[in-house]
């Protein structure tokens, strides 16, 4: 599966929208680069149940994506 900022996935039973993808260098417009570069590598997802959460591996994680 490739994703994109801004698509719309469950992930670990939570919901959220993809805002980094930190290794391709895409952040969405409110998650700047300059403050979240330094992570390196995965991909952070804004999930209505936890809020930002940064996953540094997606091995071994189900994720779905959703339609709007």
């Amino acid at each position: 599966m490739k994703l994109e900022i801004g698509d719309k996935i469950r992930i670990q039973g939570m919901t959220g929208v993809v805002v980094a993808l930190i290794a391709d260098g895409k952040f969405a417009a409110n998650y700047p680069a300059d403050q979240w570069a330094y992570l390196e590598v995965g991909m952070m997802v804004d999930t209505a149940e936890a809020g930002l959460i940064h996953y540094p591996s997606l091995d071994g994680l189900e994720i779905e994506e959703l339609s709007d």
